[in-house]
C-alpha cells in the first residue's frame, strides 16, 4: 500500500470520526443545558413562595377579633387623657351651649375603666340634657366601638375592601343580634362599621351610633385611631356633627373628643367607680 493511499484512508477515518463525534457532543451539550434548565426550574420552585391566597370573610373577622383583643389588653396597661367638648349650635351657626369634661383614665386589673375628672366647669347647654348614657357612651362605644368581650351580642359581617388614607382596609358591619331594649338604657350597643388595616388587622376607624335611644337621641359618631409609641394603635379622636330630632324640637349637636398622653402603667389598681349622676 502506498503512502498516498494510507494518508487518504487516515483522513477519511478522521473525517468520519469527526462527523460521528459532532452530534454526540451536541447531544451532550443539550443534555447539560437541559439539566441546567431543570436545575434552575427546581431551584425556582423551591426558593419562590406561592402567591398569597385571598382570606375568607370568616378568617378576616377572626384575625380582627384577635388583633383587637391584643389592642385592648395593651390599652389596659396604659393611662391616657381625654378632653371632651360637647356643643349645641344655634341657627346662626354659633355655639350656644357647651359641656366640657377633661379627664385622666386608667384601667384596673379586671379591665374596669377608671376616670379621674381634671376639669369640668358647669354646663351651659340648655336645649338638651347631658345624661348618664351620654357619659357612658363617651367611655364605651365611642371610645372603642364594638365590645369584643361580648361578641355574642353582635353579628359581624364582612363587606369588602375600601381604600382609606391610601391604605387598603377590610370593612366589617356590626349589628346587635337582638333589638336593643329601650326600657334598658344601661345596656348599650354599638351599631355601625369598623375599618381594619388589611396588613395588620388593627382597627383604624370606627363609625356608628349607640343604641337604644328611648326618649333620648344620640348622634352618628366617628372615632379614628393612630400609631403611638411601641407600635400601638390607640384612639386619638372622636367627632360627631348632627341634628338630633326630638319630638318637640331639633338640636344641632356637636362632639369633639381628643385622646392623648398615653403612658404605660405598670401597677395593678383596684378602684370602685362611683355612679355618675342621672343628668348633669
Amino acid at each position: 500500500m502506498s503512502k498516498t493511499t494510507s494518508l487518504s484512508i487516515t483522513l477519511l477515518g478522521l473525517l468520519a470520526l469527526s462527523l460521528f463525534a459532532a452530534p454526540l457532543a451536541m447531544a451532550q451539550q443539550s443534555s447539560v443545558a437541559l439539566a441546567n434548565t431543570r436545575a434552575d426550574l427546581i431551584k425556582v420552585s423551591i426558593d419562590s413562595e406561592p402567591p398569597p391566597m385571598p382570606l375568607s370573610p370568616k378568617a378576616i373577622i377572626a384575625a380582627f377579633l384577635k388583633s383587637e383583643g391584643a389592642t385592648r389588653e395593651a390599652l389596659n396597661q396604659h393611662t391616657f387623657k381625654r378632653d371632651v367638648v360637647l356643643q349645641t349650635i344655634g341657627a346662626n351657626g354659633q355655639v350656644n351651649g357647651e359641656y366640657i369634661r377633661n379627664s385622666q383614665f386608667l384601667f384596673d386589673d379586671r379591665g374596669n375603666r377608671i376616670e379621674r375628672v381634671l376639669y369640668h366647669p358647669a354646663s351651659t347647654i340648655r336645649e338638651m340634657r347631658i345624661t348618664k348614657e351620654d357619659i357612658q357612651d363617651l367611655a364605651g362605644a365611642q371610645l372603642l366601638g364594638v365590645d369584643i368581650a361580648e361578641t355574642g351580642k353582635y353579628r359581624l359581617n364582612y363587606l369588602g375592601t375600601e381604600l382609606l388614607d391610601s391604605r387598603t382596609t377590610f370593612v366589617i358591619d356590626v349589628a346587635p343580634t337582638t333589638t336593643p331594649d329601650a326600657q334598658n338604657m344601661k345596656e348599650r350597643f354599638f351599631v355601625g362599621r369598623v375599618w381594619i388595616d388589611a396588613d395588620t388587622f388593627r382597627v383604624i376607624k370606627v363609625k356608628g351610633v349607640v343604641e337604644p335611644h328611648g326618649k333620648q337621641r344620640f348622634p352618628m359618631f366617628e372615632t379614628s385611631r393612630s400609631l403611638i409609641a411601641d407600635a400601638l394603635v390607640f384612639p386619638n379622636l372622636t367627632t360627631a356633627d348632627e341634628t338630633l330630632r326630638f319630638p318637640d324640637r331639633d338640636v344641632h349637636y356637636r362632639i369633639n373628643v381628643k385622646y392623648y398622653d398615653y403612658k404605660r402603667f405598670a401597677s395593678k389598681v383596684i378602684i370602685t367607680e362611683m355612679d355618675v349622676p342621672a343628668a348633669e
